[in-house]
């Protein structure tokens, strides 16, 4: 059984593509930089790993009012299939998908096939995977936000807010500029229409105009329960005539470096 026959079992065809997307993006990234750090070379899952559960955990760690214990099932017997065909393994994510394996038989949830089948599947999971003898091919940046939308981005209990003012290219990785506000829970758009832009803050003590054109944005709604869109076609922009002019029109990052970059915007 191939790890494309498992999830095509798991009736989640978005929501597999999505993890499996994600795990393309950083799996490329970590292989690259491994050529040149031995630290990531020699731990290709600690590179991964956080990264790809900072995202996740807003599916996983969600209340069950707002993700149903089968989305959350499916999710981690997902991320165990993708993390093994990629060459990697978690003994806690496996642990957790075989679990979630058994709670979605005793449910019947999924299919007859899935049930017949479902000791194959805990058995390629459990055992050693085959490390990637190649980088993956990157996926798309098609997006299906749009200008003038405005967004909010779950990293860990905070929420951090942002205005799409266009793409980058047509349908392809919005470009958005951050409120200079973290927020305990998603705001309603009122909260949003007075406040300024967060700029980035520069050696010289200069904080400056940043936007950032983000791929992997891309699933409306967001499969990994991340990214809210708040409200749609939103004129007032947030305001950043109290910056200074940016260096260069904007930064071209992925989902998973703007998680860095919101980390570092709002250290203080």
């Amino acid at each position: 059984m191939t790890h494309q026959q498992i999830v095509d079992k798991l009736a989640a065809k978005a929501l597999v593509q999505n993890i499996d997307e994600d795990f393309a993006r950083l799996t490329a990234k970590a292989m690259a930089y491994a050529k040149h750090d031995k630290t990531i070379a020699e731990n290709l899952s600690g590179y991964i790993l956080p990264k790809i559960l900072l995202r996740w955990n807003c599916v996983l760690n969600a209340d069950e009012t707002e993700v149903t214990k089968n989305y959350k099932r499916t999710t981690i017997v997902a991320l165990a299939v993708i993390l093994h065909k990629y060459g990697l393994t978690d003994p806690e994510i496996v642990e957790k998908a075989i679990d979630s394996i058994d709670a979605l038989n005793r449910d019947v949830v999924l299919s007859d096939d899935f049930f017949r089948k479902s000791d194959q599947i805990k058995k390629i999971i459990s055992s050693a995977p085959a490390p990637l003898k190649r980088k993956p091919s990157l996926p798309d940046n098609i997006t299906f936000y749009r200008p003038k939308d405005v967004i909010a981005i779950q990293l860990g209990s905070h929420f951090y807010c942002a205005y799409i003012h266009k793409h980058s290219r047509p349908n392809e990785s919005p470009i958005i500029e951050f409120y200079d506000k973290k927020f305990d829970k998603v705001p309603e758009i009122e909260e949003l229409k007075k406040l300024q832009a967060k700029g980035q803050l520069y050696n010289d003590g200069i904080e400056r105009i940043s936007k950032y054109a983000v791929s992997g944005i891309k699933f409306l709604p967001d499969l990994a329960n991340q990214i809210k869109l708040i409200s749609s076609d939103v004129e007032t922009v947030p305001s950043n005539s109290h910056l200074q002019e940016p260096v260069g029109l904007y930064a071209i990052m992925d989902i998973f470096e703007i998680q860095n970059e919101i980390e570092r915007l709002f250290k203080n």
